[in-house]
């Protein structure tokens, strides 16, 4: 299992207008001096059924947002979670908002030695393609403490996918959003990270069937150098999306 990562070790409160924290920012202060986002501590369990029992969700915002002239904030999780993957080890990351998955990405590939020009199985109702207002090189993403304010500071959950080809950490992203997607899909054999976002499983998406989505998943996951989960609290209800979750992995490892 991997060691805690240094910056995700303790909660992290955003105060400034970067990263999700940049949405609507002006607007929202002015109703309350100096909006907050929290980023949340990551754990790790030696198991699933360890981690999902940790599964819990807060009540300080870390996401937020102006919606016709009203904030809308949505809690996120109390801490992160991280465990193996059942039949390969695999390490697993859990986390609200998307844009965390490139930190993760990076240090879980350094650390596993994972090779640079991975595929990465984009499962997500959003393609989260558009542009960051700057792109940092490998070798800054190498570095920990660098990594971590690009992840937080600089991106959001809309645009973190570009940065890591940049980076040469991806070289191929194959996006799963539609029912055609998933029927079309047939891995190559190359080595992939799987990101999952589940707000797939959103109820406006409920006409793409959550069997097929879910049965693409579980054969995916023992095939995956590395697997990153968003549980999105802007776009589907954490509940729901902790009940998703637990299918996914009720029978994965059949």
């Amino acid at each position: 299992m991997l060691k805690p990562f240094q910056h995700y070790q303790n909660e992290y409160l955003l105060t400034e207008p970067f990263g999700n924290n940049g949405f609507d920012y002006e607007k929202r202060s002015e109703s309350h001096p100096e909006p907050y986002l929290r980023i949340a501590p990551l754990y790790f369990y030696p198991n699933y059924e360890q981690a999902i029992d940790h599964f819990q969700i807060g009540i300080t915002p870390a996401f937020e947002i102006l919606d016709e002239d009203k904030i809308r904030s949505f809690a996120g999780l109390i801490n992160f979670l991280s465990f193996p993957e059942r039949s390969s080890d695999a390490p697993i990351f859990v986390f609200d908002n998307h844009n965390h998955a490139f930190y993760f990405w990076h240090q879980a590939a350094q650390q596993l030695q994972l090779k640079t020009s991975l595929q990465l199985i984009h499962v997500d109702q959003h393609k989260d393609s558009r542009l960051p207002a700057n792109f940092i090189s490998s070798q800054e993403a190498s570095n920990p403490e660098i990594l971590f304010e690009y992840t937080n500071l600089t991106l959001n959950v809309g645009n973190f996918i570009p940065p890591a080809i940049k980076t040469g950490l991806l070289s191929e992203v194959i996006n799963i959003d539609s029912e055609t997607s998933i029927k079309e899909f047939s891995h190559n054999g190359k080595p992939f990270i799987l990101d999952i976002d589940l707000d797939f499983f959103a109820p406006e998406l409920d006409y793409i069937g959550n069997t097929n989505k879910i049965s693409l998943i579980q054969k995916l996951l023992p095939k995956a150098s590395l697997i990153t989960i968003a549980t999105s609290p802007y776009f589907i209800d954490q509940q729901l999306a902790k009940h998703f979750l637990e299918e996914i992995f009720k029978h994965a490892d059949s």
